[in-house]
């Protein structure tokens, strides 16, 4: 190792010079105090093809997370070289046997059974080594260590394959690899090692390949009489000339050889699976179209190597040296995924039965802690999900404590996971509550709370505004943020919601990040940037806390945006297809156009003419909307055919862009340059939607419509609405299993998952179930069988403390004529019970309509406290129903879910009826149409279980505790005169159920004296 001086790589600080080849340099350096590795190529990169060809690759590679290959933690370059940034690992400290040499069988073992398993890791993402040879096994305390994978680049050959040729396989001799041609080269390694030879002598290509066709591999047991037959057939068969005739991956290849040396039956049968990459170091053709190069990859810190469980008295597998120490089990299990070591399936699950059972690692450390049993289940299926690396759907109703039940198993794991929840309160709640418990009462650990950027401080914009905002004195709260920002012993990350007070809308706008205004590394602030901070700290962590939005985001680029990932548990998993559908619409509203042209850069480098033809063409496009939606104004009107006023801004869009490309100055410091090409981008992204949205081109996958929103000023007013236009996709499901459950394993959790479904004739299908939610999102039971299921068992005591109350004699759900009186039944049974209840009550309605009508008719009645949705915010409401006694509270869909309300402040929650979607939602009757044509059983099979699960979550705001007690009273009399009520009625929690008011007031009668 040559010393050199002390410089700059990139921001890495050079401590080293550890050796130079043929093709590469490597250095020891130092980042943020972490020793890391830096493997330089000599061959520079001159082309913009070739460099997005090398980020795109490594960027496979970064995200491969095995704790047996080498940990790649950033790539970039240095003028035009390109460099990879690793975990430090010695490249001289490789895992080479003596040429010459014979080994055992069982002391190659140690080296062919992990390594086998990270080749088989890699290539399940589709990775092929492409450069083994003997060098690329690293010794390391914890086992060897797989690096050296090639990155293919068009035209270019970067890496030096001279070392690999002698083990090359005949098809990659042949400039055809595939991930079969890393199962040849290791088991000519591993001959190598068995025999003291190689498969064939020879060391230049054309002479191998003559040797492959010409010449018969010598048999393993005429240079080493001492290897067993099996043994022998097993390395033959791993190093056949056609790869068809290999085993089906390299971990098949191991097990087998596994087998010989415990003299069981080997299993020769398989086919090859075909994982192929064309790594073409010729350019076949012209390159295509120069792209723009991707912003600058952000370096981060190492991850350290997670905690990982072993058996107890174990050692894992590559430390065993004779075929006699191999205990003789059942087969091993198929490797998992990024698993930190393979473990026994059951030991994780008796780990975690360990930490949750009374006596065990929480009883111990929690005076008066109870055992939850379907805590206990619950967290048994995760760790067997884990464990299995298969998808899991479980139901685990109001108390049963699902998230430690899902981040106990995966703390235990070392599994890094991305924990995916419904909205930024549910993400909260469990960073500043759940985690700080898991922390504090299992094991340390680092965990991450990822927002979108707009929820984080922009420096820069802060310090364009900071002048003018100080010289105004309503905006004092502007300076208490500087002062916190400035405080050099503040931990503020930059969130908006850890000021501790609350900023100004207009104030807050000015200065969050946006994600069109970000320069990112050529940012003056890029050093001390909260958003480059969050991320950091996410690929640092094990457990990262996301919404379903930024979840769904980064499924759509590939993985691109979160840290890599072992498993995604998401939390409120019934909003999965919702939150999808309205991920992927796309929306063109006034205020996208509004603020383009807005834009200084946009002002003086693009022809004024054109802009004023975007304002005008748009202003024309919004008076045609109008009219169309004033010919049968309902909320939203289908967009049936084509809109040329539309189409036409899109047209003017398009030559907005192409004047800004024309005109783009050539001298822009860095910064301007790479807001200028934003700019660009984002022009040329408005007038594609704006084109998808008003072209209605394809109606088969999407449904196109307007639809009436509120704008930013006082409620119901109607000039202080504005029209929007989207559209939205028919189907999710296709997209979701590709991007989301092929990719990752992924655990799905919620307390409404089970509901209704029309299909079976066996009594199991006519009992609530998963067929529904599964058809939704992708993960049918015909194709994905493997898929783990649980519906717990309640944590609370419905039949003691609840009772459902389901009227005969009320009037049917009515609309149009007769609604009225319609209305006026349900107010009045509301009143009754309401006065029953001594107030303490949740009213929730299924339309704003019936709401406004129930308030008007019951509230010059009632003495209680009455809150109304839409009078205040929903977290005012919610505080308030909390300290008001005897509330009323009348709300609408947010409040059928998400509410948390314990103890005697909420004892009634009433549904008006049951809660289908509204016939004028376009999306939904889209849907059903398309199921109508196709002949499906639109009602059983989409509109029932829909209802089914809405019901359930509106009456789960009654019991979230033990020793919580209520009625819930559903008003809707097609639960006795429909053939689907009893359906409906089994798949509720089983409450005493009753007709009769009287029942009513005796409930409340006998709960009032218990209480008293």
């Amino acid at each position: 190792m040559t010393e050199v001086e002390l410089r700059q790589i990139g921001s890495y600080t050079i401590s080293a010079l550890l050796r130079t080849d043929t093709a590469y340099t490597y250095y020891r350096g130092q980042h943020r105090k972490k020793e890391i590795l830096l493997k330089c190529y000599h061959q520079p990169l001159t082309t913009d093809e070739a460099k997005t060809a090398f980020l795109t690759y490594a960027k496979k590679l970064h995200k491969l997370k095995d704790r047996g290959i080498a940990s790649l933690q950033a790539e970039a370059f240095e003028g035009d070289r390109p460099y990879l940034v690793f975990e430090y690992y010695d490249p001289d400290s490789a895992w080479i046997f003596q040429p010459g040499q014979l080994h055992t069988a069982a002391e190659v073992k140690q080296i062919l059974t992990p390594i086998a398993q990270s080749l088989n890791y890699a290539h399940t993402r589709n990775i092929i080594h492409g450069n083994l040879h003997p060098r690329v096994f690293i010794k390391t305390p914890a086992g060897p260590l797989l690096t050296g994978f090639t990155i293919p680049i068009p035209g270019v050959s970067l890496d030096d394959l001279t070392a690999a040729i002698p083990y090359m396989a005949p098809e990659q001799l042949r400039g055809e690899p595939e991930a079969a041609s890393d199962q040849y080269a290791l088991a000519a390694i591993v001959y190598e090692w068995l025999c003291g030879r190689r498969p064939y002598e020879a060391s230049e290509r054309e002479e191998l390949q003559r040797q492959q066709v010409e010449n018969e591999i010598p048999h393993p047991t005429s240079l080493n009489p001492a290897l067993s037959q099996d043994v022998a057939t097993v390395l033959l068969k791993a190093l056949a000339r056609d790869p068809q005739d290999r085993f089906p991956d390299t971990y098949a290849f191991s097990n087998n050889y596994l087998h010989a040396l415990m003299h069981l039956p080997l299993d020769l049968n398989k086919p090859v699976r075909r994982i192929r990459a064309i790594v073409s170091q010729e350019p076949a053709s012209p390159p295509p179209a120069t792209p723009r190069l991707p912003e600058p990859i952000l370096p981060v810190e190492p991850k350290s190597e997670p905690e990982t469980i072993k058996p107890p008295d174990s050692q894992p597998t590559y430390q065993s040296e004779k075929p006699e120490e191999v205990q003789r089990s059942l087969e091993p299990e198929a490797p998992k995924e990024a698993e930190p070591e393979p473990i026994p399936e059951t030991t994780l699950q008796r780990i975690v039965s360990a930490d949750l059972r009374q006596g065990g690692s929480l009883s111990r450390s929690l005076p008066g802690y109870e055992e939850r049993p379907a805590q206990l289940e619950m967290a048994s299926l995760v760790a067997r999900s884990l464990s299995h690396h298969v998808p899991a759907i479980i139901e685990a109703g109001t108390g049963t404590g699902k998230s430690l039940a899902y981040l106990i198993p995966v703390v235990r794991s070392g599994k890094v996971a991305i924990v995916s929840t419904a909205n930024k309160a549910l993400q909260e709640q469990l960073y500043y509550k759940d985690i700080p418990f898991v922390q504090k009462h299992i094991k340390p650990f680092e965990a991450a709370l990822v927002k979108g950027v707009n929820n984080y401080i922009c420096l820069d914009r802060l310090d364009q505004e900071r002048f003018g905002m100080q010289v105004y004195t309503k905006h004092q709260e502007f300076q208490r943020l500087l002062d916190v920002i400035n405080d050099p012993e503040s931990s503020f990350t930059g969130d908006f919601e850890t000021l501790g007070f609350q900023l100004p809308a207009d104030v807050r706008g000015r200065i969050a990040t946006d994600r069109d205004q970000c320069a990112w590394t050529k940012c003056n602030y890029f050093g001390d940037c909260y958003i480059r901070q969050m991320r950091e700290r996410a690929e640092r962590s094990q457990v990262i806390i996301v919404n379903h939005t930024l979840l769904l985001l980064d499924t759509l680029m590939d993985g691109f945006l979160l840290p890599e990932r072992d498993v995604i548990i998401v939390d409120e998993a019934h909003h999965l297809e919702e939150e999808a559908t309205r991920s992927f619409t796309v929306t063109i509203g006034p205020n996208q156009i509004q603020t383009l042209l807005a834009q200084r850069m946009l002002k003086d480098h693009s022809q004024q003419s054109l802009q004023a033809e975007v304002f005008n063409a748009a202003q024309k496009m919004w008076i045609r909307l109008e009219q169309i939606m004033e010919t049968g104004y309902k909320g939203r009107v289908n967009l049936e055919e084509q809109l040329e006023e539309g189409l036409y801004l899109a047209s003017a869009l398009e030559d907005l862009g192409s004047s800004l490309r024309r005109q783009r100055p050539k001298d822009l410091p860095e910064k301007d340059a790479q807001l200028y090409d934003k700019l660009l981008k984002r022009t040329q992204n408005l007038a594609e939607n704006v084109r998808l949205v008003f072209s209605v081109a394809d109606t088969s996958r999407y449904v196109y419509y307007i639809e009436r929103v509120e704008g930013s000023g006082p409620r119901q007013n109607r000039a202080n609405t504005q029209l929007q236009v989207s559209a939205s996709p028919l189907d999710i499901t296709r997209w979701l299993k590709e991007k989301l459950f092929n990719k990752c394993n992924v655990i799905c959790t919620s307390a409404t998952l089970a509901t209704v479904s029309s299909g079976g004739n066996r009594p199991e299908d006519r009992r609530p179930n998963f067929q529904y939610f599964r058809r939704r999102i992708g993960l049918e039971p015909e194709e994905r069988p493997d898929v783990l299921e649980s519906i717990l068992p309640l944590t609370f005591d419905y039949e003691q403390n609840a009772l459902l109350y389901v009227p005969r004699d009320l009037p049917a759900p009515a609309y149009g004529a007769g609604s009225d009186e319609y209305m006026k039944a349900i107010a009045r049974e509301m009143y009754r019970l309401v006065k029953l209840s001594r107030g303490r009550a949740f009213l929730l309605f299924s339309s704003k309509r019936m709401l406004d009508r129930a308030y008007e008719l019951m509230a010059p009645h009632l003495s209680y406290p009455l809150l109304k949705q839409g009078d205040m915010t929903r977290l005012e409401l919610t505080r308030r129903f909390r300290q008001e006694e005897g509330a009323v509270l009348f709300g609408l869909k947010s409040f059928w879910e998400g509410v948390d309300i314990a103890g005697d402040a909420l004892s009634l929650v009433v549904i008006d009826k049951l809660p289908f979607d509204p016939p004028d939602d376009p999306v939904h009757e889209a849907r059903v149409a398309h199921m109508k044509a196709n002949g499906e059983n639109w009602f059983g099979d989409y509109v029932l279980p829909q209802a089914v699960l809405r019901l359930k979550q509106g009456i789960g705001r009654l019991l979230r505790t033990r020793t919580d007690r209520g009625v819930m009273a559903i008003l809707d009399t097609r639960l006795h005169t429909k053939g689907y009520g009893r359906l409906v009625l089994n798949a509720l929690p089983p409450a005493r159920k009753t007709i009769n008011v009287r029942d009513v007031e005796r409930f409340f009668r006998e709960m009032d004296k218990a209480h008293s």
